[in-house]
């Protein structure tokens, strides 16, 4: 789905001064219909995931928590001096993209091997 930028722009500018009013590193929740915004402030910045209502906040929380551990350790002296230009930070997407996928990857090789368990369970009588 393509969002508007003006919309997304608007969106986070409210979500950051909801969000400063928390402090440094609290996590916070705001849901908005089908979906859920979980975001934290770090070093005068917002990070942000957007979820379904129904998923797995703690889940969130963890990804949430690690794109920021990375972001910051990636970045954190070119914020000091930032003017502006984001797409200094174009090359985290491939980073972002590892965090949150990587995830799946290995949930579905659990998956698979509890399918495994459960077959041969089955064959065995239990």
């Amino acid at each position: 789905m393509k969002l508007d930028e003006d919309l997304v722009s608007g969106f986070l500018s409210a979500a950051s001064s909801f969000v400063t009013k928390l402090g440094e590193d609290r996590v916070e929740s705001i849901v908005m219909g089908k979906k859920k915004f979980v975001c934290i402030s770090s070093e005068d910045l917002i990070f942000s995931v957007c979820v379904d209502k129904e998923d797995d906040e703690k889940q969130a929380i963890v990804k949430l928590w690690e794109i920021k551990v990375n972001f910051l350790r990636k970045y954190l002296q070119k914020i000091k001096g930032w003017n502006g230009d984001v797409k200094v930070y174009e090359e985290f997407e491939e980073d972002l993209n590892k965090i949150v996928y990587e995830k799946v990857r290995i949930s579905a090789a659990v998956k698979e091997l509890l399918h495994k368990l459960q077959e041969q369970k089955n064959k065995i009588g239990g």
